[in-house]
């Protein structure tokens, strides 16, 4: 049995470094969203928003000045399709023609996806998508100093669109043949249909009006100060974003299928001689505890 959510959001990661959402229709991850990833499903399960006034007590007693209200998130202009494929999975030209597409001259997007056989792949498209992002500033600095952030995961980006499709393979050396279409109608010429010539599980398809899908964001969480090495030497102030890092999955590497892949004996774990690549990387599978409450 196949881990879709989590082999997906893996998959992606691994391409582009940013954070994929296998439910882009729900709107809970937004721009300001903490909390933690969930090692077994790969989704990102969102505990609270600075945004939310509740989190706005925490700040002020803090910082007692930054009104999180008055730096909302800013939302950029249109950018490029976004298109991007795993290791191994190639756009190519889209093969059909007009007698087999209605309408296919209309379309805004248009591509053939080849999968590789006997190897997991995954796809991501978004319609000219938008980024929404925390404004450049001192909303970094002001979250650093809540306490109730450390070991948690903040997203300080999300990718949003009005159309996405979003796909993980089944091995079959599949090709999916794909294009995004106006609506007929005259009342409908400013909303989109996808079309695709592919019945295959776990090809997710949609579209809407607004930009209210986000399949892709980007998360950060606390780097942990140094201590001075000189006791009364002051430990710098953080600045803009520059005290937060990107973040690690919280799983294991995985196999074909989203499961703990067997790459060594567990018979040998223990023996010095055994070289154990989980054990020797320099791969951090949870966060590092922040120790700037020890004394």
């Amino acid at each position: 049995m196949v881990n879709t959510s989590l082999k997906y959001v893996d998959l992606i990661r691994q391409r582009t470094s940013k954070w994929a959402n296998w439910f882009p229709e729900k709107q809970d991850i937004r721009v300001g969203s903490y909390g933690r990833f969930n090692a077994q499903t790969g989704r990102f399960d969102v505990e609270g928003n600075v945004y939310d006034p509740e989190f706005q007590k925490l700040l002020d007693a803090t910082d007692g000045k930054m009104k999180l209200s008055d730096h909302p998130p800013v939302l950029d202009e249109e950018e490029k399709d976004f298109a991007v494929g795993s290791m191994g999975v190639r756009p190519k030209d889209f093969s059909l023609g007009s007698d087999a597409v209605d309408g296919i001259d209309k379309a805004v997007y248009k591509q053939d996806w080849q999968f590789l056989q006997d190897k997991r792949g995954a796809m991501l498209v978004m319609y000219k998508p938008r980024q929404e992002h925390f404004p450049k500033g001192t909303v970094f600095e002001a979250l650093y100093k809540v306490p109730e952030l450390k070991d948690k995961y903040i997203v300080p980006s999300v990718y949003k669109c009005r159309a996405y499709a979003i796909y993980l393979s089944n091995k079959t050396g599949e090709k999916i043949s794909m294009a995004l279409l106006p609506k007929s109608g005259e009342e409908n010429k400013t909303q989109l249909d996808w079309w695709t010539d592919s019945k295959v599980e776990n090809l997710q398809i949609k579209t809407d009006k607004d930009y209210v899908f986000s399949p892709l964001f980007t998360c950060k969480r606390k780097i942990p100060l140094i201590r001075p090495l000189m006791r009364d030497s002051p430990t710098p102030d953080p600045v803009d974003e520059g005290f937060w890092m990107e973040c690690y999955p919280p799983w294991e590497p995985l196999d074909d299928d989203g499961e703990i892949d067997p790459v060594y004996d567990d018979d040998q774990e223990d023996d010095p001689n055994v070289y154990v690549p989980r054990r020797d990387s320099v791969y951090v599978p949870y966060p590092i505890s922040d120790d700037s409450d020890d004394e």
